[in-house]
């Protein structure tokens, strides 16, 4: 991923192939479920995008800002189809938690209740 000290540096990277290259990383982060690139990631888009629509020069692939604009579109398709699903994501997620808190205090409390109403030591077989 490009940086913005890259981008100012004229390495022939163009902010469409920023914005190109966060969205597939983005894409990877999902697949590879990896929340905490994610997030890293989000912020990358979020500077690129404030970058095309700053006041200082960036550099492009075409005086027309017409490759910047589908690039940018297309970042915009990926977050309105992926948000949903990781927002749905979440709330399993956070549904399964409080699901395990319940099963371990459910078990909790029939160890306790186990321990205080069954004899003290070892019960041999048979008796």
């Amino acid at each position: 991923m490009t940086t913005s000290n890259a981008d100012n540096d004229n390495s022939g990277v163009t902010l469409e192939d920023a914005v190109e290259a966060v969205r597939g990383l983005m894409e990877q982060a999902i697949l590879d479920e990896d929340w905490d690139r994610l997030e890293e990631l989000d912020l990358k888009a979020r500077v690129l995008v404030n970058r095309a629509f700053g006041d200082e020069p960036v550099p492009l692939r075409d005086d027309s800002g017409h490759a910047l604009r589908e690039a940018l579109e297309r970042l915009s398709a990926f977050y309105e189809q992926t948000v949903p699903e990781l927002a749905e994501r979440r709330g399993e997620a956070s549904r399964q938690l409080r699901e395990l808190r319940a099963g371990r205090k459910g078990t909790s409390a029939y160890e306790n209740t186990r321990r205080h109403s069954m004899p003290s030591g070892p019960m041999k077989p048979g008796r």
